[in-house]
C-alpha cells in the first residue's frame, strides 16, 4: 500500500499516470492542465478536458491535492471515472423489470426506500425499472440494482425516473479494491453531509498538534490572506469527516465562499482532502470551465441578490461559529490499525454494519483489461440529500420532522 497526502493506493503516484494517460487517449480526454496560477492560495489543482462529454456530464473535471502529482493524477482519475459512468457499448448491460420484482429478487436485504427516491417522484411498483446486474462487496453474491443509480448521465433511461443520476459512489484507482474504499468512503461523506442539511451538529476545529500536510495547506490559505475554517462533525460511523470552508474577508468578491469536505479511515487524509477541495472549488470558479458552475448561478438568479446575500451570511456564520469546538488531537482514527488497503475496506464496512447497513453493492464500470479500475457503489440506507437532487431515505426523513431545516 502506497499511502498519499491524500488517499491510499495500492501502486505509485508515477505508475498511476502512466496507466491514466494511456487510457485518457482512448476516453477522449485531450488535455490535462495545470490551473493553480490561475489563483493566490497556491494549493495544486489540475484540470482536465473532455470534449466530447455527453450532455449531462462534465467537460471540465479536476484533481487537487497537497502535491503536485497528486493533483495531476486526481484530474486524469476524475475525467475517466465521468467518461466510464456514461451509458456505453461494452458496458453493463441493461435488464427491464420491475420494482416489485426487483425488491422480491433474492439477496435484497432492504426495502426499495431504502435506495433514497427523489421526493415527489411517485413509483409504480409494476411500471419499468430499468437494471444493471451489481455484486455486493461482502459476499460477491449478483443482484439487479436500478441503473439510475449507476449511469451518469442516463438520459437513455427507458424506465421509471425515480432517484436521479449523480456521482456519488463513482471512484477509481488501481485496483477494484482500491477503488472500492474510495467510493464508500464517499458514500459515508455525502451521508453525514446529507444529515447536516437538516440538523447541523459540527464542531469548530482547533489544531494544536503537527499535522506537516494540514499545517502547509492551512498557511498557503492563510498566506492569500484569506480566512480558512474546518469543522468536524461526530457521526455514527466513528469516522473523520472534516468540512472546509475558504472565505474572503469581504463578501464582496465573485468567489467569497469555497467548501470542500472530506471522510477516511484516517484523520489526515481525511482533513487534507477537505481543504484541497475546498481549494479546488475556489479555483473552479476561477477558472470557470466547469459545466456545473450555472447551477449555482441560476439557483440563486431565480431569487435574486438578496437571498444570495443572505445565504453567504448564514454559511460564514456557521462556518466560524465556535460555540461548539473540538481538538484536532481529540479525533479519533483507525490509522494505527491500517496498513493495507484490505484494512482500509474492513473498517469501512465494520463501521456500516454496525449501523444496520448490511449490504455495499458495486458496478464495475471499467473493462477487464483496463489497467485501472471504475466503480460504481451502492450502498442501501445511506442517505445522498442534495438541493439539487432531492433524495431521501427513512433515516434522513425520521431526522427532518425534527431537524433544523426544511424539505
Amino acid at each position: 500500500m502506497h499511502r498519499m497526502t491524500s488517499s491510499l493506493r495500492a501502486a505509485t503516484l508515477s505508475d498511476t499516470l502512466i496507466w491514466a494517460r494511456a487510457m485518457a487517449s482512448e476516453l477522449g480526454i485531450t488535455r490535462v492542465t495545470d490551473t493553480t496560477w490561475l489563483d493566490c492560495v497556491g494549493i495544486p489543482v489540475f484540470a482536465s478536458i473532455r470534449p466530447g462529454a455527453a450532455t449531462g456530464s462534465l467537460c471540465v473535471n479536476a484533481g487537487k491535492g497537497v502535491r503536485v502529482e497528486e493533483a495531476r493524477v486526481g484530474a486524469y482519475m476524475e475525467a475517466i471515472e465521468f467518461a466510464l459512468a456514461e451509458p456505453r457499448a461494452g458496458g453493463p448491460e441493461v435488464e427491464l423489470t420491475s420494482p416489485r420484482n426487483f425488491i422480491t429478487q433474492r439477496g435484497v436485504d432492504f426495502s426499495f426506500v431504502d435506495l433514497c427516491p427523489q421526493l415527489g417522484h411517485p413509483v409504480d411498483p409494476d411500471g419499468v425499472l430499468a437494471c444493471v446486474e451489481a455484486e455486493d462487496v461482502s459476499t460477491g453474491a449478483s443482484l439487479l440494482i436500478p441503473a439510475e443509480l449507476v449511469f451518469f448521465p442516463y438520459r437513455e433511461n427507458p424506465g421509471q425516473q425515480i432517484f436521479g443520476t449523480s456521482t456519488t459512489g463513482l471512484a477509481s484507482g488501481n485496483t477494484v479494491e482500491e477503488a472500492t474504499v474510495h467510493g464508500i468512503a464517499e458514500l459515508i461523506e455525502r451521508d453525514i453531509q446529507a444529515r447536516n442539511f437538516f440538523r447541523n451538529t459540527s464542531q469548530y476545529v482547533h489544531f494544536d498538534e503537527q499535522a506537516p500536510d494540514i499545517d502547509q495547506l492551512r498557511q498557503r490559505i492563510d498566506g492569500a490572506g484569506l480566512d480558512c475554517a474546518v469543522r468536524y462533525t461526530p457521526n455514527e460511523f466513528s469516522m473523520p469527516y472534516f468540512e472546509t470552508f475558504i472565505l474572503e474577508r469581504s463578501s464582496d468578491y465573485p468567489v467569497s465562499i469555497s467548501q470542500g469536505a472530506g471522510l477516511h479511515v484516517i484523520k489526515s487524509i481525511a482533513a487534507v482532502r477537505s481543504l484541497a477541495e475546498a481549494a479546488q472549488s475556489r479555483l473552479s470558479y476561477i477558472h470557470g470551465g466547469r459545466d456545473d458552475l450555472i447551477d449555482r448561478h441560476q439557483f440563486f438568479a431565480e431569487r435574486g441578490a438578496g437571498v444570495e446575500r443572505k445565504a453567504e451570511a448564514e454559511v460564514r456564520r456557521r462556518a466560524r461559529d465556535q460555540s461548539r469546538s473540538i481538538r484536532y488531537s481529540q479525533i479519533g482514527d483507525s490509522s494505527a490499525a491500517t496498513t493495507t488497503i484490505q484494512d482500509a475496506l474492513k473498517a469501512l464496512l465494520n463501521s456500516l454494519r454496525a449501523q444496520g447497513i448490511r449490504q455495499v453493492l458495486r458496478v464495475v464500470l471499467s473493462p477487464a483489461d483496463s489497467p485501472l479500475a471504475v466503480v460504481k457503489l451502492i450502498a442501501p440506507k445511506l442517505e445522498s440529500f442534495q438541493p439539487g437532487l432531492r433524495r431521501v431515505g427513512p433515516r434522513l426523513a425520521a431526522l427532518a420532522t425534527t431537524g433544523d431545516a426544511s424539505l
